[in-house]
């Protein structure tokens, strides 16, 4: 199969990692060329924003050549934002990776098409990563044959088990003791990520807990929001104001890191924590929570949302949650009572389901499983 990839690559932007994780499979059984989209901001850039992949994955992915007039392209794959729905491709039939994190797909978020022919299009698909994106983009007008769902992955050869010996390694390294309960959240500090819900969680919590640790892994070097973002913002709420839950002891013990890392430094950090929250508002797909049930933590999403696709009752909790609309952007508000009884019962509790659980994700969800899945909907698409 050839196939011509217009999109992203290099930097650790998540459609960028999507789009590498992807060729680094599809390559093993295809002909791909590559066209470079200009990144959405220019100061974007593979030595600022580096994408943490291994030297050698870096070279296959750099050395694919454009496109050529003499090839005869069967899918055009496009994945970079704002999403191009352009209907000029040269190949038998388009899949254009796109998500719909609130689903409602704004004017600002796609170029190239009226929003009237939405639906009349031919040979053309949209691949989105959950059922709850692609309601976004039924809503818009899609046809529902239109929209192919398949899931993202995790590496099979990173994300994985450890060495408690290596656990201990890394916890002194960041002076977090044995005993100490590890919470967790690694995205962009945005407001759908309702980062602050756990921030709020973490500080009532710690006048219980003292040996609670919160580590908040930022995407400061892409966006401009930094952790002070949520922090300042749980700080200002009436939340706050009542419960009064900031001071010098819930500060020092909370890990902000902001540097990029590599996709074994993020590992690490999953290792190392006892419980992965991520009580998110809204969500293409959420990738990060899988990757930390694949190292064997256990995971808190929020209920009704991406997540559902791929959560499992090994896996950990659902924090319960309320359905909203707001100006035609529907999106989740997480119960804060609900993740703090989560947490509250298993805080200092041994958790048994580790290695259940990173072997089905391991098994069910690594990139090479994914994309075959993928590259399935690209033949069935082709033989209509």
């Amino acid at each position: 199969m050839n196939i011509l990839i217009e999109g992203w690559r290099g930097i650790n932007h998540s459609y960028a990692l999507v789009n590498q994780w992807q060729i680094n499979e599809l390559i093993k059984s295809s002909k791909i060329s590559f066209k470079d989209i200009p990144f959405l901001d220019k100061n974007w850039n593979s030595k600022k924003n580096d994408s943490g992949f291994k030297e050698k994955i870096k070279n296959v992915i750099n050395q694919i050549k454009p496109p050529s007039k003499d090839i005869e392209y069967d899918i055009t794959y496009r994945i970079s934002a704002p999403f191009n729905f352009d209907e000029k491709f040269v190949s038998k039939a388009i899949f254009v990776f796109a998500t719909s994190e609130f689903r409602n797909l704004t004017d600002e978020s796609y170029i190239n098409c009226d929003p009237n022919n939405f639906g009349k299009k031919e040979n053309f698909f949209i691949h989105t990563p959950s059922n709850w994106s692609k309601k976004g983009f039924l809503s818009a007008g899609f046809r529902d044959d239109q929209i192919v769902v398949v899931p993202h992955g995790i590496d099979q050869n990173t994300f994985n088990l450890i060495s408690e010996e290596k656990k201990k390694k890394i916890r002194n390294k960041f002076k977090i003791k044995f005993d100490d309960f590890v919470l967790t959240n690694i995205s962009a500090m945005t407001m759908n990520k309702g980062v602050e819900v756990l921030i709020s969680a973490y500080g009532m919590l710690k006048k219980k807990y003292k040996n609670l640790k919160l580590i908040l892994k930022d995407q400061s070097n892409l966006y401009k929001w930094k952790v002070d973002f949520p922090m300042k913002k749980v700080f200002e709420s009436e939340f706050n104001k009542k419960y009064k839950i900031f001071n010098d002891e819930m500060y020092k013990d909370i890990i902000v890191i902001s540097e990029n890392l590599s996709f074994d430094q993020l590992r690490d950090i999953y290792s190392i924590t006892d419980c992965y929250v991520s009580p998110y508002k809204a969500e293409g797909f959420n990738l990060t929570p899988l990757e930390a049930a694949a190292c064997g933590t256990q995971i808190a999403v929020t209920n009704g949302g991406s997540t559902d696709d791929y959560f499992d009752d090994c896996m950990g909790f659902k924090i319960e949650s309320i359905e909203k609309n707001q100006n035609n952007n529907i999106f989740l508000s997480p119960k804060i009572d609900s993740l703090i009884n989560i947490l509250n019962s298993i805080i200092n509790k041994t958790d048994n389901k580790k290695k259940i659980r990173s072997k089905l994700v391991r098994e069910n969800y690594s990139w090479e499983n994914v994309v075959k899945k993928l590259k399935k909907e690209f033949e069935n698409k082709l033989s209509k």
